[in-house]
């Protein structure tokens, strides 16, 4: 935490962040500090921020991670880009970041050899470091069911992202062997086997939502932003749920990217977990890939969304006889 707290007077020339879409109800501002430093100022308030509740936060975990110094003590290879920040009476938060601009990789960067054997390294330097952690982060009951449409319609019955996620996973039949296809629904609405099995893992301080959109480099140094997924579960998590959106136009695939965690990872890599995880992700996301697969505008996009629901099914399959 910096030695004088940042407060609203603080912050000039906001500004809407343009092209910012998400999910949550978390609004973007881009402007700068009085001593002219870039800053994107992120702000949440209770009931308003979807995603924050649907992972079980009232506050922001990531305000409450770089509050209690969890992300001042990260590794020196990986980074917050957190520089302040302060929680309001009503438990709206404010956060305070540097600005990245386009250091941000985003969605369509193409990770070749080189670019994904960093990244999975800097993130097993985040899992070794074993972060002490004063505060609860995701449990990992939320972390698996995020979109679960038990878990939305209790949390935001309204929220037109339940009709899309319901949408989502009637589409997943077509595209998964049925014995797979009905276990792994069972598992979207009852995930506690699948978390047990998880939890029964070695388990380690996770980001929770490594992703192209969420990395800048600076140097060899991986400066990740938006820790409100953060969760304590195994490491392999973190890697299987980038697999989905982060290699989709990647010059390597998901089982080399698997392989070169592996070796990364040396006798710290636990193959049982991977499977776990693996299929983890098929419940958390299942619903998105099937929807890309069943209706994205662009016939080859949906081929190959197609051609990967299969790998999918195919490592849930592998992975449900552990269950």
């Amino acid at each position: 935490m910096p030695c004088d707290p940042l407060v609203e007077s603080d912050l000039c020339a906001l500004r809407p962040l343009d092209g910012h879409v998400g999910m949550s109800g978390a609004t973007l501002e881009r402007g700068k500090l009085l001593n002219g430093r870039p800053i994107v100022v992120k702000r949440s308030a209770p009931g308003a921020d979807l995603f924050q509740s649907l992972l079980g936060h009232r506050v922001s975990l990531e305000y409450r991670l770089w509050e209690a110094g969890v992300l001042d003590r990260l590794p020196s290879g990986v980074g917050s880009a957190v520089i302040g920040g302060w929680i309001d009476g009503d438990g709206a938060t404010t956060l305070v970041m540097d600005d990245l601009g386009d250091e941000i990789l985003g969605w369509d960067h193409a990770f070749g050899a080189d670019d994904a054997h960093r990244l999975v390294t800097r993130v097993h330097e985040m899992h070794e470091a074993h972060t002490e952690l004063p505060i609860a982060t995701t449990p990992l009951e939320h972390v698996v069911g995020t979109f679960a449409p038990a878990r939305i319609r209790s949390v935001a019955p309204g929220a037109p992202l339940l009709a899309v996620v319901e949408r989502g996973w009637e589409a997943f039949g077509a595209f998964c062997p049925p014995g797979v296809r009905s276990a792994v629904t069972e598992l979207v609405d009852y995930p506690a086997p699948l978390v047990c099995a998880l939890a029964a893992r070695p388990s380690t301080f996770c980001h929770g939502d490594v992703a192209a959109v969420n990395m800048a480099w600076r140097g060899d140094r991986l400066v990740l932003i938006d820790w409100g997924q953060a969760f304590v579960g195994p490491p392999t998590l973190d890697i299987a749920r980038f697999l989905p959106s982060g290699l989709r136009i990647a010059a390597v695939d998901r089982d080399w990217l698997i392989d070169e965690y592996a070796r990364v990872a040396g006798d710290r890599y636990d193959a049982v977990a991977m499977r776990l995880a693996l299929l983890a992700t098929l419940v958390w996301f299942g619903w998105s890939k099937s929807l890309d697969a069943a209706e994205h505008p662009d016939p080859t996009r949906r081929a190959v969304e197609v051609n990967g629901l299969a790998w999918w099914c195919a490592r849930a399959a592998d992975a449900l006889e552990l269950l």
